[in-house]
């Protein structure tokens, strides 16, 4: 009379029968731990799925070692009795605890050869620097040939001897300003400044001694402020800027504005967002900022939509990728090396610029490099660039003897023909520093003025 059907609708009771047990016997914290780990792991798993492989590798390690814990726990649940599910949670929250204090002491997520931040420790005027005291930092795998390895700065956070004052008899103290191109190299030898001294000893001026104050990410109105506001009480007989690369190049990946440093629209976003300047309400991934763990966990999308937006907005302002923004672009590199050459001549010093060669200007370019150096559109504009800095800078340097205290050199050509040269947009092996650092000592050999003034110590 009842059938089959009666038997499979006393299955659902069965199991109600054996279910109401098993929770009696693990205790009323079971159903609320297997909600919050489970949905925890789930969530988690969402988030793995939809991480940033380029921005977020290492919250992604976080997250999959927290999704582990969170199915560990769960299992715990399962396992445990009535006493330990009641305990449970406040265990996962030691743990919460203990991986907090593991991320703050790792400091960001170990801070290693993929994270520059380091090299950027804030300072007046210039804005930022190496980190000072004597430390330890590693180079950019791109500076080091794809190596990446560490080494040790000085007190003041750049990558030369300490400086002897007052200046010892006879020196000729020359400084170079710059950006990573100048620090790149693993041994000082294969440094372009350490290239030229190199080449000066080797040919009559054994009295030079150069200095590395280059300074990754600078452009050259950041160079200016450190003329003018450090070296030049440490008595240089002559300043080398070696850049137009970061100047030329950051505007269209970063901050649009020409003559502005480095992402300086992230130090305005990160202000705003202190002082709450746009009445922002609290959200958990604001929230998340004062903790690691959570700022691991839910990611910096939130972030990065903020400076999207804030980019999109200042790239409409500047007319971005405009012939007009490129000209204004030029024009503030070529204004800070005029500025530069004349401080230097008021001040008694030399001063020489080296306009250095980009990936972007050589030819040809495969597919892979020109996705590196920002894609065929953003070659063809620092190409067009190249030639506008030129015209600039020619019309602030006319001639050696109008200017007799300073010097300019083309060198943006110097590896047309040789693209496998750079490790990345802007940076060069070890070859191409020897190569860069003969052709600038070799030109300031040839430079009556600075004869005159080895004469002179």
């Amino acid at each position: 009379m009842y059938g089959p059907s009666a038997r499979f609708g006393r299955i659902p009771a069965a199991i109600a029968g054996a279910v109401r047990p098993f929770i009696a016997r693990k205790g009323p914290w079971f159903l609320i731990n297997q909600l919050v780990f489970w949905a925890l792991a789930v969530w988690l798993a969402l988030g793995v799925a939809r991480a940033s492989g380029v921005f977020e590798q290492s919250y992604l390690i976080v997250r999959v070692i927290a999704l582990g814990y969170a199915v560990v726990f769960a299992y715990l649940s399962f396992v445990l009795e009535r006493r330990g599910n009641a305990r449970l949670l406040l265990h996962f929250a030691a743990a919460c605890i203990c991986g907090e204090i593991v991320l703050r002491t790792m400091g960001s997520l170990g801070a290693g050869v993929k994270n520059d931040r380091p090299w950027r420790e804030p300072r007046p005027y210039f804005l930022f620097g190496g980190p000072t005291h004597g430390r330890t930092v590693n180079l950019l795998p791109a500076m080091d040939e794809g190596m990446g390895r560490a080494i040790r700065l000085n007190a003041e956070g750049f990558r030369t001897r300490e400086i002897v004052t007052p200046k010892p008899a006879g020196e000729v103290r020359i400084f170079f300003l710059g950006g990573s191109t100048v620090i790149g190299g693993y041994e000082v030898e294969t440094t372009i400044p350490g290239v030229v001294e190199a080449q000066l000893h080797a040919n009559g001026l054994p009295q030079a001694r150069t200095y590395n104050f280059g300074v990754l990410s600078f452009v050259s109105g950041q160079e200016l402020a450190l003329f003018v506001h450090r070296l030049i009480d440490l008595k240089p007989d002559l300043v080398i800027a070696y850049d137009g690369g970061n100047d030329l190049y950051q505007p269209w990946v970063y901050d649009p504005r020409p003559g502005y440093p480095f992402n300086f629209v992230t130090e305005e976003e990160a202000m705003t967002s202190l002082a709450n300047r746009e009445g922002d309400a609290k959200t958990m991934a604001s929230l998340a900022r004062d903790s690691a763990l959570l700022q691991a966990l839910l990611g910096t999308t939130e972030w990065f939509n903020r400076m999207e937006m804030r980019l999109d907005r200042l790239r409409g302002e500047v007319n971005f990728g405009s012939a007009q923004w490129k000209e204004a672009v030029v024009n503030a590199y070529a204004r800070n090396l005029a500025q530069m050459c004349h401080f230097a001549r008021g001040s008694g010093t030399l001063f020489a610029a080296y306009f250095q060669p980009l990936l972007a200007y050589s030819k040809p370019l495969d597919a892979n490099q020109a996705a590196s150096t920002g894609g065929e559109a953003m070659v063809g504009g620092l190409r067009a660039q190249r030639e506008l800095a030129l015209r600039a800078i020619g019309a602030q340097f006319p001639a050696p003897a109008v200017e007799a205290g300073c010097r300019f050199g083309n060198l943006s050509g110097l590896l047309e023909n040789d693209a496998a040269a750079f490790t990345d947009a802007i940076h060069v092996d070890n070859k191409s520093n020897q190569l860069i650092g003969t052709r600038i000592a070799e030109d300031l050999l040839a430079w009556p003025a600075l004869q005159t003034k080895a004469r002179v110590h």
